[in-house]
């Protein structure tokens, strides 16, 4: 079989084909908000260093907005493209992910800034292949857990496979070194193995070895131990000049002024002062900062809002796809988003030791805009299977059919189609007596796909 042939072979959807209707219209809209409040804060926090590095107060905005245009392409297809045509790629996208890991430690491929080397030029760009490893992670171990069924609980072969590849995955991440995208990624593939239904002595034996190599990691390199000496500390060490930890804290005690000048209400949009090349990364990994300045606790509130409706809309997406993949692949993608803005925003509160980490869909664009505009694109499209039209036009049938739908033994399949035939179809969920009934076989476990238990949902 040639080339052709065999990408056709794997991106050919399956039999049982359902119908997409409506995309999750509140997952839209905090997507949508999420960016337009990002581009403008990326507009305000970077204008001072855009003004000194190239004299125009516009670069930084115009390179986001690039990056947000190439994302919104990727958010378009992968929006629109049924999500399992992406399972028969998942291999080849881990593959490739790989590749590009090993390609950013190569001297002369790989860029080096601030001291790591995370980055590939392309052209006038840099791409950094820890953002893409992040979906392909995801997409393999959706692809992969959903097809382990009760193997899944055995040692050898579901236990040992798992950490293997996530410690080849890590171990690479690390080399970079990148501990924040390191954490992210043991994240997502923690939490899929969880959901597709590992043990808890699975679970616990790799969480207590991760636990080891994580704090092995954060004393094993001078920077890190700097950090967690820097999180330990009182506050009046960080602006003690006598004390050495002005330097290494200098970031964090500018993000506390930061924090301290804005109060409840702020200064008011682009009235920061820190920003003015006091503050390192304004626009990237302490952007939270800058809106705690310009927009006080209210807009730090607001930001932390959005992501718990992400969250909320995310997982509700995840519980009610129609088979294990797009369920898996929804709540990776999801939690994803959601540690990653936690752990931005905890480092940069000084809630957690800090690690250098942009803020989804709002820290300055990159790969990582486009990467996670492109991965909530496929969440979209599980999400069209969740909202049949036919529920928001129920109206239009007859009131005798309605009584006759509801009344004790009767069923017209025109409203309330078999729950058998849908479960045997693979077909999306429907009508909300279906979807409760539904609901039910899917908590007590009672759901099948393929004689497997569907998730841990």
């Amino acid at each position: 079989m040639n080339l052709r042939g065999w990408l056709r072979q794997q991106l050919a959807l399956p039999r049982d084909r359902h119908p997409l209707y409506e995309p999750d219209i509140w997952l839209l809209c905090t997507l949508f908000v999420l960016v337009m409040f990002g581009t403008v804060m990326v507009f305000s926090a970077s204008f001072p260093q855009s003004v000194r590095e190239t004299g125009n107060g516009y670069s930084y905005l115009f390179r986001h907005l690039l990056w947000l245009g190439i994302g919104s392409l990727g958010f378009l297809v992968t929006s629109l493209v049924d999500y399992r045509r992406w399972r028969g790629l998942a291999p080849l996208a881990l593959m490739a992910v790989l590749v590009l890991l090993a390609l950013v430690l190569v001297p002369g491929v790989g860029v080096r800034l601030w001291g790591a080397q995370r980055w590939i030029g392309v052209g006038p760009f840099t791409v950094q292949p820890a953002e893409l490893a992040k979906l392909g992670l995801a997409l393999f171990f959706a692809a992969w857990l959903s097809k382990r069924g009760e193997r899944l609980r055995s040692f050898r072969e579901g236990l040992v496979p798992f950490a293997l590849l996530l410690g080849l995955v890590v171990g690479l991440v690390m080399l970079q070194p990148d501990l924040g995208s390191a954490t992210v990624l043991a994240i997502i593939a923690l939490s899929m193995f969880f959901l597709a239904g590992a043990s808890l002595s699975q679970l616990a034996l790799i969480g207590g070895a991760g636990a080891v190599g994580f704090v092995a990691l954060a004393l094993g390199a001078s920077y890190r131990r700097d950090r967690l000496l820097v999180f330990l500390s009182p506050d009046q060490d960080l602006f003690n000049p006598q004390s050495k930890l002005l330097n290494i804290g200098w970031q964090l005690a500018q993000a506390r002024l930061a924090f301290a000048s804005g109060g409840p209400f702020g200064d008011g949009l682009g009235a920061s002062r820190q920003k003015f090349l006091w503050l390192p990364a304004a626009a990237n990994d302490a952007i939270y900062a800058v809106i705690g300045e310009e927009l006080g606790m209210v807009g730090c509130a607001f930001v932390l809002v959005l992501f718990l409706v992400l969250a909320w809309r995310g997982y509700r997406a995840a519980r009610w796809a129609p088979d294990q993949f797009g369920s898996l692949l929804a709540a990776g993608i999801t939690t994803w988003m959601v540690a990653q803005a936690l752990i931005n925003i905890g480092g940069i509160t000084s809630t957690i030791p800090f690690t250098g980490i942009p803020l989804p869909f709002i820290s300055y664009g990159g790969s990582a805009l486009a990467v996670s505009l492109t991965a909530m694109g496929i969440v979209v499209n599980i999400s069209r299977g969740l909202v049949p039209r036919r529920v928001l036009t129920k109206s239009r049938h007859s009131t005798s059919q309605m009584q006759a739908a509801s009344a004790p033994g009767r069923h017209p399949s025109v409203l309330r189609p078999s729950l058998r035939a849908r479960e045997g179809a693979g077909a999306s969920l429907g009508y909300h007596a279906v979807g409760r009934s539904f609901g039910r076989a899917r908590r007590t476990g009672e759901r099948q796909s393929n004689g497997r238990p569907v998730s841990r949902w």
